[in-house]
């Protein structure tokens, strides 16, 4: 239940002062000098007036009932949306975990400032379905296709890196994300694959999934994430044994006629996010829409039935005094 204009309930004192006014005004105007016609005129009159204010009183309460407008607000309903199905295609790897990057003007890890970006990214993509695959020495599926964008900013927050181990299946993850997306049955489908390394793991060789992806027409932006630097703490104690293949990110991309993108920073992949956004913009960015049912008419039937009943008493009051 929903009051759209609750405002008019202000004029509730008014309607209690209005008729108890009225009711002062009736009893002077009925006042009679002699005692005696003024006891027999309160006796007939009195409980009269009383039952008149009582039904002022309501019809003016049932007013304003009408004038607050009422509303039945139903559940939301399931839309047919048109936008874009888009699968982020995230690395996982332990290299994820260097702190190379700045965000909020403080050090943090290449998954902190991704997460972040990535989070901004989705909270735009009202009206899409968003699907969300990562990859580290395997591909897994965290979330199929869904236009609940707080479940993927959710799944983002809980993730780690390392916990599809250390090594990077850039591979398996693109297979994965295009293996969802054959299924959606949107014109536009898309896959934002970011990673900070080399494919080195996996079944599926990089150049397969780009085959399949380009077959069935789904477009691919990779994003090559990380600093320039080539040497890096992890590496010195051996947790990473790769570094980025850009070759391997720019083909993919150019293939399934997607770009390539190279971040070195977190301004820069906030950056690399605004362009996609721009290349492939939200169709519909409306909230989900719930049907609405007016109620103002059942207060207005009440004082049509009060009436109703006055003007049935006052006829009957008529025949019995004749």
């Amino acid at each position: 239940m929903n009051i759209a204009w609750p405002w008019f309930l202000l004029l509730i004192p008014v309607v209690v002062l209005v008729s108890r006014l009225r009711r002062h005004s009736v009893d002077s105007d009925q006042a009679i000098d002699h005692p005696m016609l003024f006891e027999l005129a309160q006796q007939m009159s009195g409980s009269s007036s009383r039952r008149m204010d009582w039904r002022q009183v309501l019809t003016g309460l049932l007013l304003i009932a009408a004038l607050i407008r009422p509303q039945w607000i139903g559940d939301p309903l399931n839309l047919d949306q048109r936008g874009r199905s888009l699968y982020l295609a995230v690395d996982l790897s332990e290299s994820m975990l260097e702190q190379d990057m700045i965000w909020n003007q403080r050090p943090v890890s290449r998954y902190e400032a991704m997460q972040a970006v990535i989070s901004e990214f989705v909270e735009d993509r009202r009206g899409d379905f968003i699907g969300l695959v990562v990859f580290g020495s395997f591909a897994d599926v965290q979330a199929p296709l869904t236009p609940d964008l707080n479940a993927i900013q959710s799944l983002l927050a809980d993730l780690r890196p390392g916990m599809a181990d250390s090594r990077t299946a850039i591979g398996d993850g693109l297979a994965l994300a295009v293996r969802q997306l054959r299924e959606s049955t949107t014109e536009d489908r898309v896959v934002v694959l970011l990673s900070d390394g080399e494919n080195n793991s996996g079944e599926i060789r990089p150049d397969e999934a780009t085959a399949v992806a380009a077959a069935e027409n789904i477009r691919v932006y990779t994003i090559g994430f990380g600093s320039a630097g080539r040497d890096s703490l992890l590496q010195s104690f051996g947790l990473r044994s790769s570094s980025l293949d850009e070759q391997t990110l720019r083909e993919i991309a150019e293939q399934t006629q997607g770009r390539y993108y190279r971040a070195t920073s977190s301004a820069e992949l906030a950056e690399v996010f605004r362009d996609i956004e721009r290349l492939e913009p939200s169709d519909q960015k409306t909230d989900l829409q719930r049907q609405t049912t007016e109620l103002y008419w059942l207060p207005l039937l009440g004082i049509a039935v009060l009436y109703l009943v006055t003007l049935v008493s006052h006829l009957r009051t008529g025949r019995s005094s004749r």
